[in-house]
């Protein structure tokens, strides 16, 4: 009983702690520039854990990550940046350049390849935190996990809209454990179809 309770007390004081600091190098990254490197180097420290690492030093392991990944990972985010923008642009241009006849196929069109890149993009990050690729096969291979493990993107889908209408009910404990307790869960579902598709020498340590 004793050895549960430790294991339980463990497992909360590291999803605090690995919230606060990603609160932490997002600050530090002035917000736009610490977001990405912040949730990158969260995802790598989730994923030490995932695989049974013993000896997680969160700060000195969460500090190394958001170095190796700051520069990468806002190539990355200004990548979407510009993508979402496009999205955006043509939604809001649909209704003045279209017939109404043609808005419900091409809010349909436009709806579909959005989703694709949010999911895409969710992705990104458990991606960049596993493999060793150039930039851009970052991107090219989080798109493929939405169409390879389409249950696995609706199970991601379904946390995320969870976890919106908990930051909402429950905000204080969605600052206290929200991004940590969502990046494990994002994490563990991506990670063993990392583990079964692909060859160690494509895999970070």
């Amino acid at each position: 009983m004793g050895n549960l309770v430790f294991k339980i007390a463990d497992i909360i004081y590291r999803f605090v702690v690995l919230n606060l600091i990603w609160l932490l190098f997002f600050l530090i990254g002035m917000g736009i520039f610490g977001f990405m490197p912040a949730t990158v180097a969260l995802f790598s420290v989730i994923r030490q854990w995932i695989k049974g690492e013993e000896d997680l030093r969160l700060f000195k392991m969460f500090f190394h990550y958001y170095k190796v990944e700051f520069i990468r990972s806002n190539i990355l985010w200004l990548i979407f940046l510009v993508i979402f923008y496009i999205i955006y642009v043509n939604y809001s241009f649909i209704s003045y350049y279209y017939s109404a006849g043609f808005h419900f196929f091409l809010y349909i069109i436009l709806f579909s390849f959005a989703f694709i890149a949010f999911m895409t993009f969710v992705n990104l990050f458990s991606v960049i935190a596993h493999f060793e690729f150039k930039t851009i096969r970052y991107i090219k291979v989080a798109a493929g996990m939405v169409f390879l493990r389409p249950f696995n993107t609706l199970i991601q889908l379904l946390w995320l809209v969870v976890y919106y209408i908990i930051s909402f009910q429950w905000p204080t404990v969605f600052i206290v454990l929200g991004v940590s307790v969502l990046a494990f869960i994002l994490m563990a579902t991506n990670y063993p179809t990392f583990i079964k598709h692909t060859p160690l020498d494509q895999q970070n340590n």
